[in-house]
């Protein structure tokens, strides 16, 4: 009762001081509002969309935006700005679970091969090797291929050609922290491995996971919207924003508001994690924060 009565205020008065740091930082508090903002949205499609994402009405087919459609349509008369909503709620859906499965498999074996034996680590990075071999595209590509377009396909492809990097980076905090003084002196006490790695050894490694996973949402909402461009990503009718640039890259000679519209949240999405990405780091990292301090 006592430790967790310790740990909570804690964890609030960390939360307290990472949010009062992002919001000093002009660039971390314009990337906070765009992430809130993009989150915010994709959260409440049901009820921010005007119109339902793949209602078809052919009469308003190809629209510029106007007071209706605030985007315009596209060649079957659906709202752009709906889908637009409702393709953020997609990019979340493979985003947030790809991430997190990443981290939680990368952690794992990056904890392990950091403090396990030599031979064990070796065959842990040479397990990271391999997966990393395989350029993301051309493996997604292989994959689709072989089971068809899903957005399951598409989280399991990315989230397994992520482990690696999230695996490397806890691997060598964990080989650098093992080596210090507490480390030793809760080894000479009879500390067991399991309490040093999940006491001492995780808290110091989930917030540069934080930073890396806040910079790398937007390469995963890209390769989404990449495959979906290509076709091998979500099925038609579900709107996504690679199906938007799709559709406005083969209309663009009609109408140049689809690609725009698929192109805006993309750029919106890089800038707000990038932003959010570059201040959370300034926190994390003392020395940074210490010079900002100066």
């Amino acid at each position: 009762m006592t430790d967790t009565a310790i740990v909570l205020p804690r964890a609030r008065s960390e939360l307290g001081e990472i949010l009062y740091h992002l919001v000093r930082d002009p660039l971390g508090l314009a990337g906070l509002i765009i992430v809130v903002a993009i989150v915010g949205s994709a959260l409440l499609a049901p009820w921010i969309a005007p119109y339902d994402p793949v209602a078809m009405n052919i009469p308003d087919r190809l629209q510029g935006p106007n007071a209706a459609h605030l985007l315009g349509t596209d060649q079957i008369g659906r709202d752009t700005f709906s889908r637009v909503i409702w393709g953020g709620r997609v990019a979340l859906k493979v985003a947030l679970p790809t991430i997190a499965g990443a981290i939680v498999f990368g952690l794992l074996l990056g904890m392990i091969a950091g403090y396990g034996p030599k031979w064990l680590d070796s065959l842990i990075v040479l397990l990271f090797d391999t997966l990393r071999s395989f350029p993301t595209v051309m493996f997604a590509l292989a994959v689709v291929a072989l089971v068809g377009p899903s957005l399951n396909t598409v989280i399991f492809v990315i989230m397994v050609t992520s482990i690696p990097t999230y695996g490397r980076v806890v691997r060598t905090l964990t080989q650098s922290i093992k080596q210090s003084e507490f480390i030793t002196a809760e080894r000479s006490l009879g500390a067991k491995v399991p309490r040093i790695m999940g006491i001492h050894i995780l808290p110091n490694v989930l917030g540069p996971l934080a930073v890396l996973a806040a910079m790398d949402i937007p390469t995963v909402v890209g390769l989404e919207a990449g495959l979906s461009f290509l076709g091998m990503g979500v099925k038609p009718p579900t709107p996504s924003w690679g199906v938007l640039l799709s559709d406005g890259y083969a209309l663009i000679r009609n109408t140049p508001w689809l690609i725009i519209a698929g192109g805006i949240p993309l750029i919106l999405t890089t800038l707000g994690f990038t932003f959010l990405g570059e201040a959370l780091r300034d926190v994390v990292d003392p020395k940074l924060r210490g010079k900002g301090g100066k």
